[in-house]
C-alpha cells in the first residue's frame, strides 16, 4: 500500500524554520506519512529526546509521559498532536481521487479525518459498516490496546466521549483509563477523552445496551447529552434516545442540526410523537407556524409524561406567534403546572403575551412563578434573567421603587461569572435611581458597569452606559451634555438605536431645536407610546390620546409626563400624587414641573420642592425646574433677602430684615414687602412666609455651603473634592452681592477657607493637586504665609526654581505689609 498523504495544513506548516518536531502520541496519527517527510528532508528520526544542541529532527515519543522529559521547547520547534495529522473533508476528498463525492462523505462522516480511515476508505469505497469487515482487522489490529487493556478499551469504546463519571458508570478502573489516555489509544476531546471513531466501533460493533445506557445517564448527568444521545443512537437504544431528544432538542439549534437529529432516527422510528416534535420544531425554524402546530398537537395526542409539559409550551410559542392568543396562553398555562425549567419557560412565555395584552398584574404572577420554577431547578442564569424582566415590568409601569427589588437580586445572581450581564443589571439600577432623583445612587452603578465592562469589553454594554449617562444629563437639565453622551454610541442593535434616537428628540426639544428633533423622531417610532409622546410634546400628535393610551398601558412615568404638559388644574393635581406616590422626584426638577409649586400647600408636600441655592462662583437658585440667577431679580436686594433667609438658620425679624436692606427708605416695612412681591413674582410661587413678625422661606433650602460644611465638619475629604472643583480657576463666595452680604460673606469666606485649607493638606506633598490647592487657598486669602511657604517648597521639590524664587518675592512683600521683618 502506498503511504498516506500529510494534510495540507500540516505541510504547509512543516515549510516553517523548525529546528525539529515533536511528532503526537496519538495511535494512528499516520507516524509513517510524517517520517517520511522527514527522511525526505534529510532528518534525524529519534525514538529518545534528542539532545539540547541537535537541530533537524523528528522525535517519536512513545507516551505523553516521555512528552515531559523533553526541555522547555524553544519556539523553533513544533510540538504536533494528533488532531494536526487529521485530514479535512478537502484532504479526504483529494485522497480519494477516484471515488465519487458521496462515497467520500460517507466514509468522512464515520471517521473524523482519522488516518487510519483513509487506509480503510481507500479498499471499501463509501461503506459506512468498512469496520465490520475482515480488512478493518488488518489495519486496526496493530494499532489497538493491548490485550490487559482490552476490555477496558472494549467497554469505553460504547461511549463517544470519556470522562471519569464514564469510566466510573461503566466500571473501568482509573488506571485502566488513563493507561488508555497515556498510550495515545484515547485523544484528547472538548470535556474528556474520545476513540478515533473508527478506532471505538471496531472495539464496540454492537456496543451493548446496558453498558450504552450507563454511559448515556453519565453524559448527560454531566451537560454533554449530545454525546449521550450519540451512544444511544449506536446501541440502538430509540426510545431512549427519542426521551433525551424531546428534553434536550431546541429551536434555536437552528435548521441543520434539527435536520441532521431527524435524520439519525430510523424510518419506522419517525412517526414517534418525539420525532414529531422534533419535526415540529424544524417546521417552526423553517417559517412553517401551520405545520408546526399541527406536529405539535398530533405529538400531544400520544405522549405522556414530563414531555407533554414541553410539546404544550412549543406550541403556545407558535399559536402566540400566529395571533392565537387565547389558545397560547391555555397552552402556557398547562404547561406551567410541571415541574423544572419547562414551567419556568412557560411561565416566562405566559408572562410576555400577557404584557402585550396589557394584563400586567397576570403577568407579574406569571414571572414570580418563573422565577420560582428556575430557583427550584437550580438553574440560576434564566432564574436572573427573569428577575431582570420582572424589573423590567415594573419599570415599564413606573413602578420603580418595585423594579429595585428584581433587579437588585438579578444583579447578585449574575455575578461574578457572568459579568456583561451584570453590568447591564447596574444601568437598569442607574436608570431606576435617576427617575427617583437619586443621582448619586445612579452614578454608583454607572461606575460599577464601567468597572465591569472594563474587565470584559462589550462594545454594546459600552452603548447602553453612554444611553443611560445620557438621561442622567438630560434629568440635570444638560441637554447638550446629554447630545454628546449619545454621539458615543455606536451599534447595530436596532433596540439601542431606537432608544438612542428618542433621547436625541427629547434633547433637541430641550435645546429648542425642534425641526431637528422631528428629523429624529421617525428612528424612535419602534418605542411605541413614549416615542408618541414625543411627538406629542413637540405637538405632532394630540396629547389627549397620549394621555389615554398611558392610562391603558399603565405607563406612569409616560402619564405624568403627558400630564404636566396639559397641565389643565386637574392633570396637575393628577400628576402630583402620582409623583408622590412614585417617588418620580427627577420630574420635579424639570421645567414642565414648575406649576406643581404652587400646589405645594403643607410642610410634606413644600418638602418636594426644595431651594437650590449655589454661592461657589456665580449666584444661581435652583427650584421647581427654574433656574434664576442674581440678573433674573427685579432688584439687588430681593436677591439679598433672599440669600439672607435661605442661609439663616432660624426666621428672621421682619423690622431687622427691612431696617438692615433698606436702612434709608422711608417704609423699610414696604420696601421689604414689595421685594418678597418680587420673590413671587421671579419664582412664580409664594416663597417667604410671615408668622408673629417673622420671616422665613417657605420651601426647604440645600445650599453649597451647607454641603460644605458638612463634608468639613465630617472629613470627607472626597465629598470636599468634589465641592471645590474646579481648582484651576480662583474660588469666590458670594461674589456677586459684597455690599449687600457682608455678613453672610465673612462667614461663607471663612468656611471656604477652612474646606480649602482642608484639602490642600489631604492632597499628596508631591502632587499637582497640592499645588493647585495651594493657590486657591491663597487666592481666597492673599495673607496666608504658612500656604504660601508650603508653595514654595512643592516648587522647589519639582526643581521650579523661577517659580519658587517669585513665590519668595510674594511672601517677603506680604511680610511687609504685615509689619514682619
Amino acid at each position: 500500500m502506498s503511504p498516506l498523504p500529510l494534510p495540507v495544513q500540516l505541510l504547509l506548516r512543516l515549510q516553517g524554520d523548525w529546528a525539529g518536531v515533536v511528532a503526537p502520541v496519538e495511535v494512528g496519527a499516520n507516524l509513517p506519512g510524517l517520517t517520511g517527510w522527514a527522511a525526505a528532508q534529510g532528518w534525524t528520526i529519534w525514538r529518545t529526546p534528542p539532545p539540547p544542541e541537535q537541530t533537524a529532527w523528528l522525535w517519536l515519543p512513545a507516551t505523553r509521559q516521555d512528552l515531559q522529559t523533553l526541555p522547555d521547547p524553544a519556539d523553533n520547534v513544533l510540538v504536533l498532536c494528533g488532531e494536526d495529522l487529521c485530514y479535512t473533508a478537502e484532504d479526504w476528498a483529494l485522497a480519494l481521487p477516484d471515488q465519487t463525492a458521496a462515497e467520500q462523505a460517507a466514509t468522512f462522516a464515520g471517521s473524523g479525518g482519522w488516518p487510519l480511515a483513509l487506509a480503510l476508505a481507500r479498499s471499501r469505497p463509501g461503506d459506512p459498516q468498512a469496520y465490520r469487515h475482515a480488512r478493518a482487522s488488518m489495519l486496526l489490529g496493530p494499532v489497538s490496546p493491548p490485550e490487559n487493556l482490552g476490555q477496558a478499551a472494549r467497554r469505553l469504546a460504547v461511549s463517544p466521549l470519556v470522562t471519569p463519571g464514564v469510566a466510573a458508570a461503566l466500571d473501568v478502573a482509573p488506571a485502566a483509563w488513563q493507561a488508555l489516555a497515556e498510550g495515545g489509544w484515547l485523544w484528547p476531546a472538548v470535556g474528556g477523552w474520545a476513540f478515533p471513531p473508527l478506532l471505538r466501533r471496531w472495539l464496540a460493533p454492537d456496543p451493548d445496551p446496558g453498558l450504552a445506557r450507563l454511559a448515556a445517564q453519565a453524559l448527560h448527568d454531566a451537560d454533554q447529552t449530545a454525546a449521550a444521545l450519540e451512544a444511544l443512537a449506536d446501541a440502538a437504544l430509540w426510545t431512549d434516545h427519542l426521551s433525551l431528544l424531546l428534553q434536550s432538542a431546541r429551536a434555536v439549534q437552528g435548521e441543520a442540526a434539527l435536520r441532521a437529529q431527524l435524520q439519525r432516527l430510523p424510518e419506522r422510528w419517525r412517526t414517534a410523537p418525539e420525532a414529531r416534535y422534533l419535526a415540529g420544531l424544524l417546521a417552526r425554524v423553517t417559517g412553517d407556524l401551520e405545520r408546526a402546530g399541527t406536529l405539535y398537537s398530533r405529538a400531544l395526542d400520544d405522549l405522556t409524561g414530563a414531555g407533554t409539559a414541553l410539546v404544550l409550551n412549543a406550541r403556545g410559542v407558535v399559536r402566540a406567534m400566529q395571533g392565537h392568543v387565547d389558545g397560547a396562553l391555555d397552552d402556557f398555562t398547562l404547561a406551567a403546572r410541571s415541574d423544572g425549567p419547562t414551567a419556568g419557560e412557560a411561565s416566562q412565555n405566559r408572562a410576555t403575551l400577557l404584557v402585550q395584552l396589557g394584563r400586567h398584574a397576570e403577568a407579574e404572577d406569571s414571572l414570580n412563578d418563573a422565577v420560582a420554577a428556575f430557583r427550584a431547578a437550580g438553574d440560576l442564569p434564566r432564574e436572573a434573567h427573569s428577575l431582570k424582566t420582572l424589573g423590567s415590568l415594573y419599570f415599564g409601569r413606573g413602578q420603580l421603587r418595585e423594579a429595585l427589588v428584581p433587579y437588585r437580586k438579578a444583579l447578585h445572581l449574575f455575578l461574578p461569572e457572568l459579568v456583561q450581564e451584570a453590568a447591564l443589571s447596574h444601568l437598569n439600577l442607574a436608570e431606576s435611581h435617576i427617575y427617583l432623583g437619586e443621582f448619586d445612587q445612579a452614578q454608583h452603578h454607572l461606575q460599577a458597569a464601567a468597572a465591569l465592562n472594563e474587565r470584559q469589553l462589550s462594545s454594546l454594554t459600552a452603548g447602553w452606559m453612554h444611553r443611560v449617562q445620557a438621561i442622567l444629563a438630560l434629568q440635570v437639565g444638560e441637554a447638550a451634555q446629554a447630545l454628546t453622551a449619545l454621539d458615543r454610541v455606536q451599534t447595530e442593535d436596532r433596540s439601542l438605536q431606537a432608544e438612542t434616537a428618542l433621547l436625541r428628540v427629547r434633547a433637541h426639544r430641550e435645546l429648542g431645536q425642534p425641526e431637528q428633533a422631528l428629523d429624529i423622531l421617525h428612528h424612535a417610532s419602534p418605542l411605541g407610546l413614549r416615542a408618541e409622546l414625543e411627538g406629542a410634546l413637540l405637538g405632532e400628535i394630540s396629547i389627549d390620546a397620549i394621555i389615554e393610551a398611558a392610562r391603558q398601558e399603565e405607563a406612569r412615568l409616560e402619564l405624568v409626563t403627558a400630564l404636566l404638559h396639559r397641565a389643565s388644574p386637574d392633570d396637575l393635581h393628577e400628576a402630583l400624587e402620582l409623583i408622590r406616590q412614585h417617588g418620580y422626584l427627577a420630574l420635579l426638577g424639570s421645567r414642565a414641573a414648575a406649576p406643581l409649586a404652587s400646589l405645594a400647600q403643607d410642610p410634606p408636600t413644600r418638602a418636594l420642592f426644595p431651594l437650590r441655592i449655589q454661592t461657589l462662583g456665580p449666584l444661581r437658585f435652583t427650584h421647581a425646574g427654574r433656574q434664576v440667577q442674581l440678573g433674573d431679580f427685579p432688584t439687588r436686594k430681593s436677591a439679598a433677602l433672599l440669600v439672607a433667609l435661605a442661609l439663616a438658620e432660624h426666621p428672621q425679624s421682619r423690622e431687622v430684615l427691612a431696617d438692615r436692606f433698606w436702612p434709608g427708605a422711608k417704609n423699610p416695612l414696604a420696601s421689604l414687602q414689595t421685594a418678597v412681591y418680587h420673590l413671587r413674582s421671579t419664582f412664580g410661587v409664594p416663597l417667604v412666609g410671615s408668622e408673629r413678625g417673622a420671616m422665613s422661606l417657605l420651601f426647604p433650602v440645600q445650599s453649597d455651603l451647607a454641603d460644605l460644611r458638612r463634608a468639613l465638619q465630617s472629613q470627607d475629604l472626597a465629598g470636599l473634592a468634589a465641592l471645590l472643583r474646579p481648582m484651576t480657576a480662583p474660588l469666590t463666595v458670594l461674589s456677586d452681592l459684597p455690599a449687600e452680604l457682608t455678613e453672610e460673606r465673612a462667614w461663607a469666606e471663612h468656611l471656604l477657607h477652612d474646606a480649602l485649607r482642608l484639602h490642600a493638606q489631604a492632597q499628596p506633598a508631591a502632587d499637582i493637586h497640592r499645588r493647585d490647592a495651594l493657590r486657591a487657598l491663597i487666592a481666597t486669602d492673599p495673607l496666608d504665609t504658612d500656604s504660601r511657604e508650603d508653595l514654595i517648597r512643592w516648587h522647589e521639590l519639582h526643581g521650579e526654581a523661577d517659580q519658587a524664587e517669585q513665590e519668595r518675592r510674594h511672601l517677603a512683600d506680604v511680610l511687609r505689609a504685615l509689619g514682619v521683618d
